[in-house]
């Protein structure tokens, strides 16, 4: 009763699919979910899960219909959207702009990202049955602790699989999901989290801190971390490539870089990578500094570093820029050229 009357800790969190439904679905989230997440008091957020266990309230079919066109959004918590409303991350937003431009038009934009993921763990949904949706573009959104994320010593997404093979085997697995609508549940996991973390037992923990990436010059295993990350983006590129489907890039910035003029070295770096293999990018970062120059509008600042949902409409509209000229082209698979827009906030 303490523990859910001062909200010390969420009384319900999110869930992953069993087993048995990670060769059905694509998304690793339980479908049929919706709730008020209150993992941060401060910060409450409505988050459902559809049918593809991929955010959103709206179900999707499999596969689309004739005529219609579909944008597959993958990346971490920056696209899944933690603390904003299932309306107001950018894959949803995207899709509102992308209507408004085209009212005759079907199109449909699949929130793909699932917090913690990085490039591997995206290109990982993409081989086994993230194609299956049919997308006519995909869009990888990119944030700087994803090179972070390449040091885990076992990525989230497949840590997701493992913790769900070992609850269907514990004999009190089926009643995991009672379990974790519980403030003592949840208070004991958070306990467990943290002492992993803190014995060095957590292999999802990254090996290299995320605002190490901030500092004004990359040391080698910085570097390193680039190529890795250019390796996976090759590979994702030549599979879309095969199918005639073409990749976006969208980076987002960090709020050190809008606040207090933390270096820009990754963005420039990875759109070198993008024109070297030809990918339309949409950098945010000169956007967010030029609307937002002290970081509050666009993020919740102080309480979380994540982007707000009036950062994620800024984005969506510089993105929607970017798709609208494969969505109108008699070829959609012709890759894009346009730069991002300028409109106001």
């Amino acid at each position: 009763m303490v523990l859910r009357g001062t909200e010390m800790v969420p009384v319900r969190t999110l869930e992953y699919a069993t087993p048995e439904m990670w060769s059905r679905i694509p998304g690793p989230l339980l479908p049929g979910q919706s709730f008020t997440d209150r993992y941060k008091r401060s910060l409450p957020f409505k988050v459902s899960v559809n049918n593809l266990g991929f955010r959103g309230a709206a179900n999707i079919p499999r596969s689309k219909p004739a005529g219609s066109f579909r944008v597959l959004c993958l990346g971490d918590s920056y696209t899944f959207g933690a603390y904003v409303d299932d309306s107001e991350t950018w894959p949803a937003q995207l899709e509102v702009a992308l209507r408004e431009a085209n009212p005759d038009r079907q199109v449909d934009v699949i929130n793909g990202g699932v917090s913690g993921f990085t490039i591997v763990d995206e290109l990982a949904i993409v081989k086994e049955q993230g194609l299956s949706v049919e997308p006519d573009v995909v869009v990888i959104g990119f944030v700087l602790n994803d090179l972070a994320d390449l040091t885990r010593r076992v990525s989230s997404r497949e840590m997701l699989r493992i913790s769900a093979s070992e609850s269907a085997a514990y004999p009190l697995g089926p009643f995991k999901t009672m379990l974790r609508q519980t403030a003592i549940y949840n208070a004991m996991f958070l306990m467990k989290a943290w002492v992993r973390k803190s014995t060095g037992n957590d292999p999802t923990i990254q090996e290299v801190g995320i605002y190490h990436l901030l500092k004004p010059r990359f040391d080698d295993s910085t570097v390193r971390l680039f190529e890795q990350y250019k390796r996976h983006l090759v590979e994702l590129k030549t599979i879309l490539d095969a199918r005639g489907i073409p990749l976006v890039l969208m980076i987002f910035p960090y709020w050190e870089q809008i606040s207090q003029g933390a270096t820009d070295e990754a963005q420039r770096r990875l759109e070198e990578v993008s024109r070297e293999l030809h990918v339309p990018t949409v950098n945010l970062l000169s956007s967010f500094r030029r609307h937002d120059a002290v970081g509050r509008k666009f993020f919740h600042m102080p309480w979380d570093h994540h982007p707000s949902a009036r950062g994620y409409r800024r984005a969506a509209r510089e993105l929607a820029t970017v798709i609208e000229p494969i969505l109108t082209a008699e070829h959609p698979t012709r890759a894009p050229g346009a730069a991002p827009a300028r409109s106001q906030d």
